[in-house]
């Protein structure tokens, strides 16, 4: 359910705020230019401290000098730990919003930013972006934990107004990473009010909608496309690529990392570019509108069979599949997996798919338990009378580059981690080559094999996603 929905909330024009899923995240992420962009005094503020932050860890790293055993240095690292903020339930992995992520896969990486830029003596910078451009692997979802960390005590209170303002009911609740002491140079952890997620017991915070973005308005690839076109001629002399496209991301970050200059004019064009927050009403990545979509197949497409005992379970896993494969192929929800000309990728399509399974478990009193990956990889069913009775589901597009090893190896690997034994391969084919007898005998044997081999009963199953004509077309 929706934050809204939880709490009966109407929404009104003047209600700014992204409606998040609390039981899943939202594959969106918090850009900071968007907020460095923000007309709002109140965000403008937000801005100003979240550099103030960054100025506070330059400081430590410059008076370490080198030394990563010094105080300073320990000061440092520590207020570069980001965990995930699994209160604002977005993340690009659309699993559950109960992250296991420790956010240590941000210190290193902003360690090593802060120290080049001491070098070049920079004491200050203007977007934190520039300090991301030095380092590669510095991907979205960890820029936006970052920035939610960093100025999460400005979430808390836009948060609080908000349900203030529609009398929601909010609780005393611990939040890790509540603020952070600019004198002491360390965060704090405070009990603070809040509503609660009933799915996860943390707390929510919402974001102002026009924040919210598929893609960070900055990144490495970006700025390096414009360098080439601003310095062709010393970025061939100094990295020996004839190509720019072929440069992989360590160079890349490299070639910033030794032109901080050239970042920072970069970064001054960007404040000229017109930004576009990610269309939510309209939804064109089919980000934000899978759990209505699924919801509404589901109850389009009625299930064929419902269990009654745990030797049944398989048979209601392949009539669920089945169920959704109705609405795909047999009515117009084929086209939620088509965007114009195009077919959507594969995450989408298991969202869809994972909001449509929701509705048939939960008609049925089943437990629906999703993986923290599961907007990439398996999906655990059992059921809620704790009888013995599970089963993987893996979706895959049958046009994906890794197929035919996520039939033999990465299913099997998931039903070894996961101690089960019984898992449906599920193909999304939107292409004709896929129908042909040939290619689904060859899925099926595969299966067969692999089955066999590994002790284990994995079966595929076919989705027609191809386009359809309308009925008034058909002959």
């Amino acid at each position: 359910m929706r934050f809204s929905e939880t709490y009966g909330i109407t929404r009104t024009d003047d209600d700014d705020w992204f409606d998040p899923l609390l039981l899943a995240d939202t594959n969106l992420c918090v850009d900071p230019f968007m907020i460095y962009d923000d007309a709002d005094d109140f965000w403008a503020q937000a801005h100003d401290d979240m550099i103030d932050f960054f100025v506070m860890v330059l400081k430590m790293v410059k008076a370490a000098k080198g030394n990563k055993k010094s105080p300073s240095w320990g000061k440092a690292k520590s207020l570069l730990l980001f965990p995930e903020p699994d209160e604002f339930c977005l993340g690009v992995t659309e699993g559950s919003p109960r992250g296991a992520g420790s956010g240590k896969g941000l210190q290193e990486p902003m360690l090593r930013s802060a120290s080049i830029a001491v070098q070049h003596n920079i004491e200050s910078v203007e977007h934190v972006e520039e300090l991301v451009l030095f380092q590669e692997g510095m991907g979205l979802d960890r820029i936006s934990d970052m920035v939610c960390n960093i100025l999460k005590s400005y979430f808390i209170q836009y948060t609080q107004n908000v349900a203030r303002c529609h009398s929601v009911k909010m609780e005393r609740i611990r939040v890790r990473h509540s603020s952070w002491d600019n004198q002491n140079a360390k965060w704090r952890d405070e009990v603070v009010e809040l509503p609660r997620n009933p799915y996860t017991g943390s707390a929510v915070l919402l974001v102002p909608g026009r924040f919210l973005r598929a893609l960070l308005t900055v990144n490495v690839d970006d700025f390096w496309d414009w360098a080439w076109r601003q310095e062709p001629e010393a970025l061939r002399a100094n990295f020996n690529y004839d190509l720019a496209w072929r440069v992989p991301a360590a160079m890349k970050a490299k070639m910033a990392s030794q032109n901080p200059e050239l970042v920072k004019t970069f970064m001054r064009e960007c404040e000229t570019h017109e930004k576009v927050p990610y269309d939510i009403e309209n939804d064109p990545l089919l980000r934000t509108s899978t759990y209505e979509l699924g919801t509404a197949l589901a109850t389009d497409n009625p299930l064929s069979f419902t269990p009654a005992k745990p030797d049944e379970f398989h048979k209601f896993i392949e009539a669920l599949v089945a169920a959704y494969a109705h609405g795909i192929e047999q009515s117009d929800a084929w086209r939620l997996l088509w965007d114009k000309n195009k077919f959507r990728p594969e995450s989408a399509c298991q969202s869809l798919f994972r909001f449509a399974a929701a509705q048939y478990c939960r008609a049925n009193k089943i437990d629906l338990t999703s993986e923290a990956n599961a907007g990439r990889g398996p999906v655990d069913f059992k059921f809620v009378q704790n009888w013995d009775a599970r089963a993987l589901i893996e979706m895959k597009l049958a046009n994906n580059s890794k197929f035919w090893h996520g039939l033999n190896k990465q299913t099997v690997q998931y039903l070894k981690s996961e101690d089960l034994r019984y898992a449906l391969f599920v193909c999304i084919c939107f292409e004709d080559d896929h129908f042909d007898r040939e290619f689904q005998r060859e899925v099926r044997d595969l299966a067969a094999a692999t089955s066999v081999e590994f002790n284990v009963s994995i079966k595929p199953m076919f989705i027609d996603a191809r386009r359809k004509q309308s009925a008034s077309k058909v002959k």
